[in-house]
């Protein structure tokens, strides 16, 4: 049995269309009977959520949608740690931009900081959406070893931003633009190396072995992997291939996690909602020909402990920082 989960980010961020988007997918979620997470950034660029925010936000809460916590501010992609695949290859230059900062970006990586982030956001989803994040998710997937510590520390055991496929961007101007199966390495803990070099569309990715399962991480926390995102801006003008790559995608992880976890982002659904729809009736439509597949949010899987029971293996070592 399978369960899945669609998973929603940068809510909490942007103005009047990316609150729209989340009260259409919201809406179309709930028509279908399905539940969904949104990884909301409880203050966005450093400001305090909007009242209009908030209502959409409680508003989700209240129709059963799934609030976890998405950083703090998500100012930028280095909040709780240096640039990671696949954010580096949507924007290959987040790297070089790090590395001029690295000075100033550096110091952020301490215990006490990283955990004053996290419980300073986790006080603002008490106090202003009524939800204790049991989930986090660090924006552009940029993590540290002090993260993982801190999160032990304020009683958060669950994560979830290792990708197992960036595919989904491969449609972007500067990338491959090959809508294939193209799977990180299944981390096996014999190898001795477990990051690869992988050269596309003119640029060199560095990718990770990872188990294709929720797996034991730093500090014993519950990594949960994405499998891919198929709304990324400009998916719609290639829909088809998209649903075929989910469909495929979906069909392999089924045979490899009981847990399998998708990705999109709010203006991914705003930028055209015509493929966002069809892309979760399809995919929606292809779980149902599973037997005893199901949908599930974050917080379900994790307050139930499905989350924890899948995870029955131990992940790599190759944090740095």
């Amino acid at each position: 049995m399978t369960t899945y989960v669609w998973s929603i980010d940068d809510a909490g961020s942007g103005g009047s269309k990316m609150v729209e988007s989340l009260r259409r997918a919201c809406q179309f979620f709930s028509s279908r009977g399905l539940g969904s997470t949104w990884f909301t950034i409880p203050k966005p660029g450093d400001k305090p959520l909007s009242s209009e925010w908030k209502e959409a936000l409680i508003a989700a809460r209240d129709a059963g949608h799934d609030l976890q916590l998405h950083g703090l501010t998500h100012a930028d992609c280095y909040e709780f740690g240096p640039p990671a695949w696949p954010a580096t290859a949507i924007l290959p230059t987040l790297q070089s931009d790090f590395d001029q900062r690295r000075d100033e970006l550096m110091p952020r990586y301490t215990l006490a900081n990283l955990r004053a982030r996290i419980e300073e956001g986790m006080e603002i989803f008490t106090r202003e959406l009524g939800v204790d994040p049991t989930v986090f998710r660090a924006p552009c997937g940029a993590i540290s070893k002090p993260m993982f510590a801190a999160l032990r520390e304020v009683g958060i055991g669950y994560h979830t931003c290792m990708y197992i496929s960036g595919s989904g961007y491969a449609h972007l101007p500067h990338n491959s633009g090959k809508l294939t199966q193209d799977w990180v390495e299944r981390y096996e803990r014999n190898h001795a190396n477990h990051i690869k070099q992988k050269s596309t569309g003119g640029n060199t990715e560095q990718r990770i072995a990872i188990p294709r399962q929720p797996y034991r991480w730093y500090e014993g926390i519950i990594e949960a992997p994405i499998i891919n995102e198929y709304n990324w801006r400009g998916a719609g003008q290639r829909s088809a291939e998209f649903i075929e790559l989910a469909r495929k995608d979906l069909d392999r992880i089924s045979k490899e996690s009981p847990i399998v976890v998708m990705l999109m982002h709010t203006h991914g659904l705003a930028d055209d909602y015509e493929h966002t729809f069809r892309l979760i009736d399809a995919v929606s439509e292809h779980v149902g020909r599973q037997p005893g597949a199901a949908f599930a949010t974050m917080g379900e899987l994790a307050t139930s402990g499905a989350l924890a029971q899948a995870a029955a293996v131990e992940g790599p070592d190759i944090l740095t920082v």
